[in-house]
């Protein structure tokens, strides 16, 4: 089989030959240590890099977006992944840079405006202030109107928007199922947010229906440039549960979720809903109502255990099964291949599995114990065995 081959397999629940492999984020650290040459892969190094980048020149930037698409190509080709697509970035260019590893963004057509900084010793590149922080609602005010804005004024993307995906999809070679981001759907998870969600509702809605209304302009044009997965949804959970009640999720999310859900059915795409946390208190609503094909993003460190999750909600096909913020970080080789090994005699059964971490391969794991999990899901993953 293909690749493409496998996991389409997998996502009908049917058996292919061996179980689909893919991570969607690999750090550049690990990458290079696999590659031995410098990569630019994930994680936020390559967010800070391209950053500087862009801050730096037009050419500088192009030059460092086509070293992304290159060296992902290169890794999903030599660890044989199943699924490729564009990685997590931040491509937005800085009005504004206030130190090495420090760069703010501003809108001057909203006032809106944010700081992001690089901290190399955990490799994150996150917002550390921005104006809804300061200001909560009445900046809310102003990006909702923002996002209405551009919802009303979405086209249908072009063929030039799709050309990073297929050089990166020539680069992996092997036909690899490709993934797309659209269809993301969340309430950003901050804390003025939250607050508008039960003081002003009607802001939160306006933002989602811009949200979605971008992504039934998107959704349809998808499958012409051979993607089959929306690999989307968003956070909306910590390890103590969902961030807002089931019946706020009813009203804001759910109804919009079964939109872009049904429109990614309507043409042939699989819709896969990625969140950290524990969900189990929405599991209905999230799972079952939405009408999604898939879930990922699996926290075992909050109670969603994989295995657990096949048994009670067999329809939905699962990504993930081995946790990166404690498994691959503190365990040693051995124990990881017993982890897959589990992993695999519990989820693969009846195809709807694909294999991979909670999350990302981030800086705090050991290489060795990354590819011990790689040689695992190889030695485990075969359904003729």
């Amino acid at each position: 089989m293909t690749s493409r081959e496998r996991v389409l397999t997998a996502l009908r629940h049917e058996e292919p030959d061996r179980v689909p492999i893919h991570e969607q984020n690999v750090c550049c650290r690990i990458a290079s240590e696999i590659m031995g040459r410098r990569m630019r892969t994930g994680g936020g190094r390559l967010r800070w890099e391209e950053t500087a980048a862009r801050w730096e020149s037009e050419q500088a930037w192009q030059d460092y977006s086509g070293h992304i698409i290159e060296d992902v190509g290169d890794l999903v080709r030599e660890l044989d992944f199943d699924i490729a697509g564009i990685p997590w970035r931040h491509s937005a260019r800085p009005s504004e840079k206030l130190d090495e590893y420090t760069f703010r963004y501003e809108d001057p057509a909203s006032a809106l405006w944010s700081v992001f900084h690089y901290d190399e010793d955990t490799d994150v590149f996150d917002q550390v202030d921005s104006a809804v922080r300061r200001e909560g609602i009445p900046a809310i005010e102003r990006a909702v109107a923002a996002a209405v804005r551009a919802a009303e004024q979405a086209q249908p993307p072009s063929a030039d928007e799709f050309v990073e995906l297929r050089a990166l999809a020539a680069r992996a070679g092997d036909e690899r199922s490709l993934k797309h981001g659209a269809g993301f759907l969340a309430i950003p998870p901050e804390s003025p947010w939250l607050e508008a969600a039960a003081l002003r509702p009607e802001l939160i809605e306006q933002y989602l229906d811009a949200t979605v209304e971008q992504s039934l302009i998107t959704i349809p044009e998808l499958p012409k440039h051979g993607i089959d997965v929306l690999w989307a949804g968003g956070d909306l959970a910590s390890n103590a549960g969902p961030l807002y009640s089931p019946a706020m999720f009813r009203r804001f999310m759910l109804p919009r979720l079964k939109k872009i859900v049904a429109a990614a059915h309507e043409v042939g795409l699989f819709y896969l809903f990625r969140t950290d946390g524990d969900v189990w208190p929405i599991a209905q609503e999230l799972f079952v109502e939405s009408g999604i094909d898939a879930y990922g993003e699996i926290d075992i460190d909050a109670g969603m255990d994989a295995a657990e999750v096949k048994r009670k909600l067999p329809h939905l096909t699962l990504w993930g099964g081995v946790s990166c913020g404690r498994t691959l970080v503190f365990n040693s080789p051995g124990q990881i291949e017993e982890k897959v090994r589990a992993v695999m005699a519990e989820c693969k059964p009846g195809g709807g599995y694909i294999l991979g971490s909670s999350n990302s391969i981030h800086t705090g794991i050991p290489t060795r114990n990354f590819l011990a999990m790689q040689e695992a899901a190889r030695n485990f993953g075969s359904y003729s065995a």
